[in-house]
């Protein structure tokens, strides 16, 4: 029977539908065991919300609609299984012990263990190490493994209204942490204080932690935290916030100057903002990924050699080490976008003569088109 779990972030209804739609994806794919070891998965799916993810932890899933999921839970996480996941039957796991034979275990109890089977895993997570792939197949010498990252990915990519209000709400945060930022920012002060004005008002608004790290540079560069260094006339700033509300991601991304830009950047300003607005407004349903991603190369035109090919991507239930998604605007992506899609619009550029120029949005998509989630202006804002 579900269980009540006082902190869960769905109704134990829409946790009961997601799971019967992986089971009727597993059946299209003749699926027939999933242990998920990707913290977004089992979230999205028991609600379960661990801090340690760097644990082996799974949910163990087969097609057999009367039996409930099993969660292999790592013991010190126990406190955050109560509070946060509907499922039942959880196994208790010690980090000392074998984790594949612990996990093996249900598999027994489920008939599977020497039979021909197709098996899911995790294979391009950040969450599965090896070593476990290697057991599992060990294990399991009659079973054909299967790479299933990008199957519930796409199963999670359209969002109930539930997930769109903490979207909204995680949005919300991101733009009360970057409007600290932008306030903060002036003549002699540190990257190190506007990283710290950032931080308290994202955390004192509810904001939790995040899969990456928040950006604040200075110096150039795409990805740089703060380094100490003293902000200066000529400085281009770059800030990049994710708000976080229930692990359901929203980020945005601003630029600031130091004095007066300089000729280049209002140019990087006028190419990029140019294509946000251009590529926001193709965010709607039916437009192929393919599509975007055209649009935005063409606004770029002349500047490809500081662009960086991904001009966007899905939000979703994220963990470290990053909250990229499974949709990415950038060649070789063939999602089309259907409604009730959150993507982030972000298509800078970097590395001209040591600047970065990054502009960055949360959009929903939406029958009558996108609905932009964050309310900050997206100037180029002069401090």
């Amino acid at each position: 029977m579900p269980r009540q779990a006082p902190r869960m972030a769905v109704s134990v209804e829409e946790y009961q539908d997601r799971l019967a739609r992986t089971r009727a994806w597993m059946e299209e794919q003749n699926l027939d065991l999933l242990i998920l070891s990707q913290p977004e998965h089992y979230n999205w799916l028991s609600g379960y919300d661990p801090t340690s993810v760097f644990y082996f932890q799974a949910l163990v899933i087969d097609t057999d609609s009367s039996r409930e999921p099993t969660l292999i839970c790592n013991k010190a996480e126990m406190a955050l299984y109560d509070e946060t996941c509907w499922v039942e039957d959880v196994r208790v796991v010690w980090t000392h012990e074998d984790q594949v034979e612990r996990t093996m275990e249900v598999v027994r109890e489920l008939g599977l263990d020497d039979k021909e089977i197709r098996l899911g895993l995790n294979l391009h997570s950040y969450h599965l190490k090896p070593v476990y792939a290697l057991g599992f197949q060990q294990a399991l010498p009659k079973a054909e493994l299967v790479d299933v990252c990008a199957g519930v990915d796409d199963l999670r990519l359209v969002k109930s209204e539930a997930e769109i209000d903490y979207l909204r709400r995680a949005a919300h945060m991101a733009d009360l942490g970057v409007t600290a930022g932008i306030n903060a920012i002036r003549e002699g002060v540190t990257d190190r204080e506007v990283m710290g004005a950032i931080q308290q008002a994202v955390s004192t608004n509810g904001g939790e932690f995040p899969a990456y790290p928040f950006l604040v540079d200075a110096r150039g560069t795409l990805h740089g935290t703060p380094t100490g260094k003293i902000l200066g006339p000529g400085d281009t700033v770059y800030m990049e916030v994710s708000g976080v509300c229930r692990r359901y991601h929203c980020n945005i991304s601003r630029t600031v100057s130091v004095g007066e830009p300089s000729k280049e950047v209002r140019e990087l300003y006028k190419v990029v903002k140019e294509a946000l607005d251009l590529g926001t407004d193709a965010l709607r349903p039916g437009v192929s990924v393919t599509e975007i991603t055209e649009l935005v190369a063409k606004c770029h035109s002349g500047w490809e050699e500081n662009t960086w090919g991904r001009f966007g991507f899905s939000m979703e239930i994220a963990y470290p080490p990053i909250w990229i998604g499974g949709l990415s605007l950038m060649k070789g992506d063939d999602h089309v976008l259907e409604p009730g899609m959150v993507i982030t619009m972000e298509p800078g550029l970097s590395y001209a003569s040591g600047q970065t120029m990054m502009l960055g949005n949360n959009v929903l998509v939406t029958e009558n088109g996108p609905e932009i989630l964050n309310n900050v202006p997206s100037d180029l804002f002069v401090k």
